[in-house]
Order: structure tokens, then sequence, then C-alpha cells
């Protein structure tokens, strides 16, 4: 059995369950025994020497990733760890700024530190809780919600990518 960790960090909770739907599919179908950790508490973060895998997850706000969770990509070197990366934001929920979000908050982010060469990246829709969408959200987000609440995370693609990394873990 492989040992995968997933490390995160979020700001309205989108991250952490995209996060657990992934476990889900690992441990079931990949045979993986997975942990996930919040970055919140990123001094007592399990060591990497006890995974074979790591996911690293950040929430996406004002274009920026968690503290933690791009701190930690800065800080490991993932030396003989097959890595996968994957941001939550609600650009990528949108089918007309998805590329954005994807080279802005991932791709750039992902290149600022060379030693991390992931097996897979993803980027997927968010959650924004409807008291905190008129502070963040601009007008290209808060023209398209009903009512102003926003969840557009696509779980067919979550699920996919979860497939994805779970065949590329599997691969000696």
């Amino acid at each position: 059995m492989s040992e995968t960790l997933i490390a995160f960090g979020t700001r309205y909770g989108a991250t952490p369950e995209a996060c657990a739907e992934i476990q889900k599919i690992l441990e079931n179908e990949y045979n993986q025994h997975v942990e996930i950790w919040d970055l919140k508490d990123y001094r007592a973060c399990p060591d990497l020497d006890d995974f074979d895998n790591v996911i690293v997850a950040s929430g996406i706000e004002h274009g920026k990733w968690t503290k933690n969770a791009e701190m930690y990509l800065e800080k490991n070197k993932f030396d003989g760890k097959k890595v996968a990366v994957f941001i939550s934001s609600s650009y990528a929920g949108e089918e007309d700024l998805y590329d954005y979000a994807y080279e802005e908050f991932l791709v750039k982010v992902i290149n600022k530190y060379p030693h991390v060469k992931p097996v897979a990246i993803a980027a997927f829709g968010g959650r924004i809780p409807k008291k905190e969408i008129p502070k963040i959200a601009d007008q290209r987000l808060l023209s398209r919600l009903p009512e102003h609440q926003l969840d557009n995370r696509n779980w067919d693609k979550i699920k996919a990518w979860a497939h994805e990394i779970g065949k590329a873990f599997s691969k000696n």
C-alpha cells in the first residue's frame, strides 16, 4: 500500500472538501493510504519521509495562495516523491476565466519553485460564502451569481483528476 499526504490551505472550505473526495477515490480504487493535513498547523505537519506521494492544494483569494500552502511548496524538496498540485478558485470554475486562473494562480506559482516537479496539476472551481462575496469578488464574478451565492466546483472534474493521479501514483 502506498502512502499519500494531501496538504492543503483553505479559506472558505472548498479545498478540503475536494481533498476528501480525492482521498476517497485514492483509498477505494488505488490502494492508497491517504492522510489529509490542514496547513494552518504548518509546523506540526507530518514528516514527508513517511509518504510516497504528496498532493499540495490551496484555495485562492485575490489571486493568492494561502500563505502556509505556498510556504509548504517553498520549504519542502519532495525528493523521491510523486507530487501533484491543485487549486480551488472561483475563477477556475468559470469557463471563460479558467485559462486565466490556471496560468496566473497555478502555473506561475509552481514555476517559482523549480524543485517542485508535479506529475499532475489542476485548477478547480471554488466556493465563496455569501457574506464574503462583495469583499472579494470582482464584477466578472458578481454579475454571474444567482442571489450572490457561489459554488462553481465541478465534481466530475475533481473525480476524474483523482483517477489521473491515482494512476500516476500507482506507476513504479
